[in-house]
């Protein structure tokens, strides 16, 4: 009874293996390091001990070598070192800048903690450490400072945004525009832009924006604006041989043609871009939900869609695709809906960015059953 206790431990608590490794050297080029150097000691840390695990967002280890009386060590040859880990991952080589030894650390998308550990020339190894990755919010508000400017690059068939107080490792949205022709999109000047935004990684203003062009005119713009509930997560993208899939907060999917960027599976389906001719009478964008989530969704033409009131027309009680006045709430579990004005959700003050009034899911769930009769699902 002892032995098998005792082995259902160590089966519990192993590890598992670091079957990845990453080295920089070659193998017909001989060390740069000097043959009276030898190295004692091996210590690891990150810049950031969490990162999110969209597979755009990254990291780096930092590496400090030691001799045995404790002196650090920086005339080692960075090719020297070998990276071993649990999972796969993109590494750069290993470099050495101010005497510290790092390399940069890329997740793949979804993955799980990460565990490392450094060796040099096989001789001496570091104690493994953990890189939790991670789709989870990383908190709830969003700090009081503003961006000075917003920075944008390709990332395979999106753009990867952040902005400039959030650091160039990371990301705060990605986006990409179906400019057609197809069922979606039937005119050369017209496009339907998705942006999915998850500024600081906090819950608080995660959101799935969509804009719909009928023309090359900014102000006939027509925004939508959704937020899915619950938001368990952050909008996680994983671009496929043909397709993307979006992971959406609430852990629902949207799917889309990879070269079109058209809606073919998962929890919207979409109509085509409305281009008529009345500016006035024109849809927003024509998305409807069948999941089993919560959905706020706020329109506007050629503005913000938090603060516009130009439209005196209240956002239908169907799916949301006509007026702007207030908000429209639906449950998607039960098909109950819910229409409120938009003060109770946003500041009307137009500044960047405009902050979604509850944080917190508790609290935003406190709201709908006091003014709409119904929570959030638990799923």
């Amino acid at each position: 009874m002892r032995f098998l206790l005792l082995l259902f431990i160590v089966s519990c608590s192993s590890s598992s293996p670091m079957k990845y490794k990453f080295n920089s050297s070659k193998a017909y080029l001989a060390s740069l390091t000097d043959e009276s150097t030898h190295v004692a000691r091996i210590e690891l840390s990150f810049k950031e001990s969490t990162v999110f695990a969209s597979g755009m967002d990254s990291t780096y280890l930092i590496v400090k070598l030691f001799d045995k009386e404790g002196a650090l060590l920086t005339n080692v040859d960075p090719s020297d070192l070998t990276l071993s880990c649990s999972q796969d991952i993109e590494a750069k080589p290993f470099s050495l800048k101010q005497g510290i030894y790092k390399t940069d650390i890329l997740p793949r998308v979804k993955s799980p903690d990460i565990r490392m550990q450094v060796d040099w020339k096989n001789k001496v190894k570091s104690k493994a450490i953990v890189l939790r990755a991670s789709t989870s919010p990383k908190k709830d508000s969003l700090l009081p400072f503003h961006h000075e400017f917003l920075e944008a690059k390709a990332n395979g068939e999106v753009m990867v945004g952040r902005g400039s107080r959030f650091p160039a490792s990371g990301s705060e949205e990605f986006s990409f525009v179906n400019v057609g022709f197809n069922k979606v999109v039937k005119r050369s000047n017209s496009s339907r832009t998705f942006n999915f935004e998850y500024p600081e990684h906090a819950r608080q203003n995660i959101a799935m924006q969509i804009d719909d062009a009928p023309n090359d005119t900014i102000s006939h713009t027509m925004h939508s604006i959704f937020m899915l509930f619950p938001r368990n997560q952050l909008p996680v993208l994983e671009q496929l041989d043909k397709t993307m899939e979006v992971t959406l907060p609430n852990g629902e999917k949207m799917v889309f043609d990879k070269d079109s960027k058209e809606i073919i599976g998962g929890v919207f389906e979409e109509g085509p871009v409305d281009i008529s001719a009345d500016r006035a009478r024109r849809q927003y964008p024509e998305l409807k939900y069948s999941g089993r989530g919560v959905v706020l969704r706020v329109n506007a033409r050629g503005q913000s869609p938090q603060l516009s009131e130009y439209e005196k027309e209240k956002i239908d009680m169907d799916f949301g695709t006509k007026g702007s006045a207030e908000v429209l709430i639906l449950n998607g579990m039960t098909g109950q809906k819910c229409r409120r004005p938009k003060i109770d959700f946003w500041d009307s003050l137009d500044v960047a960015p405009i902050e979604f009034k509850f944080a917190t899911d508790e609290e935003f769930e406190i709201y709908l059953q006091n003014h709409c009769g119904f929570g959030l699902p638990k799923f």
